[in-house]
């Protein structure tokens, strides 16, 4: 069976390892040689469980174990905290409930306890906070995985090459494997698939202040404003739901929504953020499902999909490659995959950052 990867970025190159290992020789395609434009190389790296569906949870608990366990990958245990405001207290108790179910670590923290342990915080809005303290959830430098993926197919025997598909001829028996983030959906199409996925352009802002970095600071997502930020290098990186551009034709970072972003985290943090300024940006695209922003994974014949993962395809691509590749060789599923086909009643992930 010849089987090509068309996408080498992070879940392509996780799909090729997991095959790899299984002993088959995948040819990966990747057009982007220096992954200018790759959703991973521009992502924020973060690994966390704290998500409202199970399957994200289940799948984040599987990657996060097998990056801290397999790879040798450097991880920041700092942890996730995620603010809940009085309207949403039901989404809070029902994912609280669901997460310490599938076994993740999450704790629940009062206001009052919340203000004990970031006196920087203010709280008089807020209802709970999820936070988890046991090195579970943090995040990672995704080139320096994606390298590890890499390298580990190289070793194998996995053909990658850097230029477009189309230049080679597909017989059509071949396994076809699309993973090339929103782009996915174009490239299915000619393969007669309808993948409803788009992108959506978001910005990250590099940001210092006057006060010295809280160094064990977890990333810290106010879900009442859709912001969020965290310790890196002697400063920050923050970004906001609200600066969503959609399909934006170039990758040039939102400059001026920098305004909103300060306001929301000055408001959350005053003391934190009163002097602080923003010193640089980047922008990268989420490849979104339009069903439910959970992932498609899925085939029709010999075509197989892994896309839609709304930021997402970083911290679950250990565990998506392992799908996608029990998918293809036949393999008794590790993950419920029902949540993610095609077809599915959409269930809507509430926690996207």
């Amino acid at each position: 069976m010849t089987i090509r990867i068309i996408g080498g970025g992070i879940i392509g190159m996780a799909t090729a390892y997991h095959l790899s290992v299984r002993g088959e020789r995948p040819v990966v395609y990747e057009i982007d040689r220096a992954y200018e434009t790759a959703s991973f190389a521009r992502s924020c790296g973060g690994l966390r469980s704290q998500f409202s569906t199970p399957g994200n949870i289940l799948m984040s608990r599987y990657s996060i174990e097998f990056i801290k366990a397999t790879t040798d990958v450097p991880f920041t245990p700092n942890g996730y905290l995620l603010l809940f405001d009085e309207s949403r207290r039901g989404d809070h108790d029902q994912t609280l409930a669901l997460q310490q179910d599938l076994g993740a670590s999450t704790r629940s923290l009062s206001p009052n306890e919340l203000a004990q342990l970031f006196p920087d915080m203010h709280v008089g809005d807020l209802y709970r906070g999820c936070l988890t303290t046991d090195s579970s959830e943090g995040w990672i430098d995704p080139v320096v995985l994606h390298g590890w993926y890499r390298d580990q197919c190289r070793a194998a025997g996995v053909d990658i090459r850097y230029g477009d598909y189309r230049d080679d001829r597909f017989a059509s028996s071949d396994t076809i494997i699309i993973t090339a983030g929103f782009w996915t959906r174009d490239i299915a199409c000619r393969f007669g698939v309808d993948v409803p996925v788009q992108g959506e352009k978001h910005t990250v802002f590099q940001v210092q202040t006057a006060r010295p970095q809280l160094t064990d600071c977890p990333l810290v997502a106010d879900l009442e404003s859709g912001v969020y930020f965290r310790p890196e290098g002697n400063g920050y990186i923050a970004g906001y739901d609200g600066n969503n551009e959609g399909e934006a034709e170039d990758l040039e970072p939102n400059w001026p929504s920098w305004d909103q972003v300060w306001e929301k985290l000055y408001h959350r943090f005053p003391t934190l953020f009163d002097a602080a300024r923003m010193t640089g940006a980047w922008a990268g695209y989420y490849d979104s499902s339009t069903l439910d922003q959970n992932a498609i994974i899925d085939c029709h014949d010999n075509i197989h999909v892994a896309t839609g993962f709304t930021g997402r395809g970083l911290m679950h691509s250990p565990a998506v490659g392992l799908a996608v590749t029990e998918q293809v060789l036949g393999i008794a599923p590790s993950f419920d995959l029902s949540g993610y086909r095609l077809g599915r009643d959409p269930l809507q992930e509430k926690y996207v950052i």
